[in-house]
């Protein structure tokens, strides 16, 4: 089977590749670091306008009613130039989370407004003591007060969650977990950034005060919470791992053009066989991860037997292989690949981000065992815990 783009997803892809290059790629980026976010939600504007926002909701609210594998070109052009923000968790968590779960009354309200760029969503899930996104470590509690409900405590790594419209929050109602909507239109939460490796994108701690939210806010049924994160999760996951490939392939091409204009004793440094085996063996790594996701993008379209397997090999693989050939770069720049003048260490950063965000790939792995039917001994498990609280702390 032949997984590649087609004609029209090329085309846009084309189209978004020229807006995003208007904007000067990475700028945005870089103003975000320093606080500035008036380049990033021009560009958020302007992906709306072309539609990239609509992708995957139905027609009936205002979308365009394509496909998982119709947010590719976008999330590739996306990883190109780091953009800022939480597109991914809005279009690839959000939006296929209200389709599939949501009340009447919450798509329309929502769905449309996703389309046309007027609201953004985050995802408070993870808590402190465990970073990871696993139903064990939600222990916030949402108390039952009449027709609504009653939020006390914290999430943390969620991100732009001190600029985002709408919260996406898990909590456990007399010990099961449910998904509820926060919106600040009707609630509000405080937010504290947090220092993370990667500057561009905004980790915050968000903290809920008594923070009340009606009935209608709940997403499903309650006890059904966990379920509709783990689905959420099989998609983004594989978003994140497509604008992973983006980043990847902005970084070979990085490391190609500096390798035929860089020049040692007369001739450009690609001329060596150390930089050419080196450029070929990332190429090779980017290819491998474009089918990996590729096909985990078809299986979650699809709906098959082995998607599970699919998103969580292309999200390990991925994770590695963006971080080494971003690493390489960096070397490959010798000298000025370490200076912040240019882009090579926005790249890795990015990668170690993607590393720690959502799955870590000892969490891919642990996926793709249990959806074999291979057991996880005690020494295994005992390390993945550990490996957990050192990550924590």
């Amino acid at each position: 089977m032949y997984f590649a783009l087609t004609k029209e997803q090329k085309l846009f892809q084309t189209s978004v590749r020229k807006y995003l290059t208007s904007q000067e790629k990475t700028t945005a980026a870089r103003l975000f670091m320093s606080g500035d976010t008036v380049r990033y939600e021009k560009i958020w504007s302007g992906l709306s306008e072309l539609g990239a926002m609509a992708i995957n909701i139905p027609e009936a609210y205002g979308g365009a009613g394509l496909a998982q594998v119709d947010l590719i070109p976008v999330m590739e052009e996306i990883g190109r130039v780091l953009l800022p923000g939480v597109y991914a968790e809005t279009v690839a968590f959000a939006t296929p989370v209200l389709t599939k779960y949501g009340t009447e009354q919450q798509k329309k309200m929502y769905l449309a407004q996703i389309a046309n760029g007027q609201k953004k969503f985050s995802l408070a899930i993870a808590e402190r003591g465990v970073m990871t996104f696993v139903e064990e470590g939600i222990r916030l509690e949402a108390i039952k007060e009449g027709n609504q409900y009653v939020l006390n405590g914290s999430k943390t790594f969620v991100i732009d969650g001190d600029t985002v419209d709408v919260l996406l929050v898990a909590a456990k109602v007399d010990g099961q977990t449910t998904l509820f909507l926060v919106d600040r239109e009707v609630a509000t939460w405080e937010a504290r950034r947090l220092q993370v490796i990667d500057e561009t994108k905004g980790v915050t701690e968000v903290y809920f005060n008594q923070l009340k939210v009606s009935e209608s806010a709940v997403i499903g049924q309650i006890g059904q919470g966990w379920d509709i994160v783990d689905d959420g999760l099989q998609i983004l996951n594989t978003v994140i791992a497509t604008i992973g490939i983006g980043g990847m392939e902005e970084v070979v091409e990085m490391c190609a053009e500096y390798a035929r204009t860089r020049e040692q004793f007369g001739h450009p440094i690609g001329v060596f066989q150390a930089v050419k085996h080196r450029i070929v063996d990332m190429k090779v790594e980017l290819e491998l991860a474009k089918s990996l996701v590729y096909y985990a993008n078809w299986a979650i379209s699809e709906q098959t037997a082995d998607a599970k397997i699919a998103v969580a090999s292309a999200r390990a693989f991925t994770t590695d292989a963006y971080i080494e050939v971003a690493a390489h770069n960096i070397q490959m720049h010798g000298g000025i690949g370490f200076t912040t003048e240019i882009d090579c260490h926005l790249f890795l950063k990015r990668a170690r981000m993607m590393e720690s965000y959502l799955w870590s790939v000892q969490d891919c792995y642990e996926v793709i065992m249990s959806e074999q039917g291979w057991r996880i001994n005690e020494e295994t498990a005992r390390q993945s815990k550990a490996l957990q609280s050192n990550v924590a702390t």
